[in-house]
């Protein structure tokens, strides 16, 4: 378990690092990206629902951090995505490649459009629909590639710390 929360850490803190720095000058096409959003997703692809809420909460923080805007906003979606996946995980093929941008892309929409309805639209912003055509839609499908590198780093680390932790939990 102290193996599990150790590496949990450092990858937050290292998602946490490439979103501040080198992710937020690269821009392609002027899309931001969302790292911690295609992490949070992984998790919740491959892990139960308690770690993956955690885990997205904790993904999420780390975004609201960054961003400045508001505290716990991207907190709580990240956690409910990250626990909204994990909780369907288990009836799908994960490791087909359209099961994961497919849920990349859902998620990006989900909470970029929660995100700009509670910031924008509460502030008496009224063009959501050049808002999700300019901005939303291009970010979901941008970011829903992002998954693709990143799934199967992730497929071999958690391997690891489930056959470190069942070494470490053997009984005899």
């Amino acid at each position: 378990m102290k193996y599990r929360i150790s590496v949990a850490m450092m990858l937050l803190y290292v998602v946490a690092f490439l979103q501040a720095n080198p992710l937020a000058v690269i821009r392609p096409f002027g899309i931001r990206m969302l790292l911690p959003l295609a992490v949070t997703v992984v998790t919740g692809l491959l892990r139960g629902p308690l770690e993956s809420m955690l885990m997205g909460f904790l993904y999420g923080m780390s975004m609201d951090m960054l961003m400045g805007r508001t505290l716990g906003l991207h907190a709580v979606m990240y956690a409910a995505v990250a626990g909204l996946i994990s909780l369907v995980n288990e009836k799908l093929y994960r490791e087909k490649i359209f099961i994961q941008a497919a849920f990349s892309l859902i998620s990006v929409l989900v909470t970029e459009v929660t995100f700009y309805l509670f910031v924008f639209l509460l502030r008496g912003y009224s063009s959501f629909g050049t808002m999700f055509v300019a901005v939303i839609l291009p970010t979901a499908l941008c970011n829903s590639l992002l998954i693709l590198p990143l799934y199967r780093p992730y497929v071999a680390i958690y391997a690891r710390l489930d056959v470190l932790d069942r070494k470490r939990n053997r009984i005899g």
